[in-house]
């Protein structure tokens, strides 16, 4: 039995998965939802910038302490790895970082900055075939940036929209329940496409996260956590029923603090006289109702315990393989290992492996029967 991709502007289709040798042991699909490589030319950019130096053995870390690993900057020795662990597709994105890949990095418009991924991400592709989709970028408070978008999926066949879950820091910080990002949900429902939500670099308090790595392990999910609060509590949902967002790390923080939503929801400022503008919910469901309809989560995380809390949370149809591999330099094969720990079901497996995946991004991968066929070599 074999998954197959077929291949773009080609008839037929390739092999990707689930592909049994001559001696009937099988190799699944995995597809990870998770990866942000980096091409020779933003490698070279963040070279510049003081990220790391080449010359230097890794790991560095610079002068803002965030540390990197060669799986990030050398996609050559990542690669092998990510198939050793049984990965078969990744989907690349960089949603969370546009607003200083444009600002701080490259110095461009932000429409500039995202071309030059766009053109990153199909050099990438170029040089692994069948093993890289993509993702259209996107600054979802800034609207100019739609043709880019639109570009990018109807030519560049990107299969999500990315962003970051915040922009800006301090008391200027904007999540997605900002009337600026109304546009983006507006496309992304009427062209039934998943916004994929990734935390910032610098996350929602990280001036008081920077000991102890805190930035990554706490203020990155926390981030994620509040700007999904605030889609919820700001009716994002209602306005738009059909919109599906996949929000990364186990939807940060929501499985653990979903019911805190529910009931303040259910109290809100009822008996209160004249509510403080703009802080009473305006959504009309429980917000767990949400997990089920609108949102989907990754199984990033490092958890046997986060992933039950979400596949409670959102059903099981609605979690998607996720490593995060390459920035974090280890977790394909843990991160499979937690999902065979959880989920005793190979359908179940599957789910979240590859079939949610590939309906969410319409991936066009799907099953045959040839290894029956398969006669050895005489």
């Amino acid at each position: 039995m074999n998954v197959v991709q077929p291949i773009r502007g080609e008839k037929g289709a390739t092999p990707i998965g689930l592909d049994a040798d001559l001696h009937g042991t099988v190799r699944r699909a995995i597809v990870d939802t998770h990866r942000h490589p980096i091409g020779p030319k933003l490698a070279v950019k963040m070279a510049e910038a003081g990220f790391f130096d080449p010359k230097k053995p890794f790991p560095q870390t610079n002068a803002q302490d965030l540390t990197g690993y060669r799986t990030f900057y050398d996609l050559d020795h990542a690669m092998p790895m990510q198939r050793e662990g049984g990965v078969t597709l990744s989907i690349a994105s960089n949603g969370g970082e546009v607003d200083w890949i444009s600002r701080d990095l490259l110095k461009v418009s932000t429409s500039d900055a995202l071309k030059f991924l766009n053109d990153e991400y199909l050099e990438i592709q170029g040089r692994f075939p069948g093993e890289w989709e993509l993702m259209a970028n996107a600054h979802a408070l800034d609207e100019n940036c739609r043709p880019v978008v639109e570009e990018m999926i109807s030519r560049g066949g990107a299969k999500a929209i990315a962003v970051a879950s915040s922009y800006g820091d301090g008391p200027d910080r904007v999540f997605l329940d900002s009337p600026k990002a109304e546009w983006l949900w507006e496309f992304a429902e009427a062209n039934d496409i998943v916004v994929h939500i990734h935390p910032p670099m610098m996350a929602l308090g990280h001036e008081s996260l920077m000991q102890y790595r805190l930035n990554e392990a706490i203020g990155r999910p926390f981030d994620a956590t509040v700007t999904a609060a605030r889609m919820i509590g700001s009716g994002v949902f209602d306005r738009h029923p059909k919109l599906q967002v996949l929000v990364v790390h186990m939807g940060g923080g929501l499985p653990s603090i979903i019911g805190r939503l529910d009931f303040t929801w259910h109290l809100n400022y009822n008996g209160i006289p004249n509510p403080p503008a703009g802080r009473p919910y305006t959504n009309q469901r429980t917000p767990s109702d949400y997990c089920k309809t609108n949102i989907l989560v990754d199984v990033m995380g490092f958890s046997a315990l986060g992933l039950r809390a979400a596949v409670e949370m959102c059903g099981v149809d609605r979690v998607v393989f996720g490593s995060d591999f390459g920035a974090v330099p280890y977790g394909v094969k843990e991160h499979v290992q937690i999902v065979e720990d959880v989920l005793p079901s190979p359908a179940d497996r599957d789910l979240v492996f590859w079939k949610t995946s590939n309906r969410i991004f319409r991936l066009g991968l799907f099953v045959t029967d040839r290894a029956r066929d398969r006669q050895p070599a005489s």
